[in-house]
């Protein structure tokens, strides 16, 4: 499944999605216990837990939201928004019962590793999770998450929502099974959201979506597998490729500090910080000779 079936609206408005959508999840690591607490909400909890009940992930019933809560919840969500915070992890349509839809999100937020009995955390209710799971799932795995789930909408951070649609129909097997490789990109979201939004300031102008936001991430697992490289290294050798020349590493320049970095003799992060500008034009212009 790929970015090219979500679809990208402008800012939802408030009275239209408390009419849209049947159902909302909450993070309460972001929404504070006092604004949510009094409505129509159960706690997505599993066993085992990760965290205490009122910790976990709440989905809220729209369906049954009583019309002196709307302009409550609708100026909650406002005081949110100035401050740059969306108050609604996502927001979803489907046809199932609001118990039934509790069962199925549930199921899904715990997963298993190839050849580990044990069960892991699986945050895909959070946007900045979310937004990569339509590149790094199969159709066959989406599918089995969204299951009842006819539409999914998701804050992108910028003041718009994308969404995703479901077919709607329950799963028979609600198991993602998750590749090796699959849980290795899970395990690199946060160094690579890290990353995205250094980009977001240093290089305004490099695209943010799916092809490059797949991109980066490969260039963070080479950066590892190639040259042993640090994270935070791993990180400054992504960036600067993003920002400067995709083939960055080719350069001899660029192959000597990364030679030096794996063998423990220095910083690859001192070496680019201390390159001028000057020194970058120079590099840039020789790649692109090369192309």
């Amino acid at each position: 499944m790929s970015l090219h079936s979500i679809q990208v609206e402008k800012p939802i408005e408030i009275d239209g999605l408390l009419q849209q959508f049947n159902y909302a999840l909450v993070n309460p690591l972001i929404v504070h216990e006092r604004d949510w607490r009094d409505l129509p909400i159960q706690a997505l909890e599993t066993s085992p837990a990760p965290a205490r009940p009122h910790r976990l992930p709440q989905l809220i019933d729209l369906t049954i939201l009583p019309d002196e809560k709307h302009e409550v919840l609708a100026e909650r969500i406002r005081r949110y928004q100035l401050r740059g915070t969306s108050f609604f992890s996502a927001l979803i349509m489907g046809g199932e019962s609001f118990n039934d839809m509790s069962y199925h999100l549930r199921r899904q937020l715990l997963q298993k590793r190839p050849g580990d009995r044990r069960h892991y955390w699986f945050r895909y209710y959070d946007p900045l999770v979310f937004r990569h799971l339509p590149w790094l799932l199969t159709p066959k795995q989406m599918a089995r998450l969204l299951g009842p789930i006819e539409l999914w909408s998701w804050p992108d951070g910028v003041g718009q929502w994308r969404s995703l649609t479901g077919s709607g129909e329950k799963p028979v097997i609600h198991w993602l099974e998750l590749t090796r490789i699959q849980w290795a990109t899970i395990d690199r979201f946060a160094t690579l959201n890290q990353s995205l939004r250094r980009l977001a300031m240093i290089a305004p102008d490099w695209p943010q979506n799916e092809a490059h936001w797949r991109w980066l991430d490969n260039m963070l697992r080479h950066g590892q597998e190639a040259f042993g490289l640090s994270v935070e290294h791993q990180q400054y050798l992504a960036e600067r490729a993003a920002q400067y020349h995709p083939a960055l590493e080719t350069h001899p320049v660029i192959q000597k500090f990364l030679t030096q970095a794996s063998q423990g003799n220095s910083s690859l992060a001192s070496h680019l910080d201390q390159l001028t500008d000057a020194e970058w034009k120079i590099i840039v212009s020789e790649l692109e000779e090369q192309a």
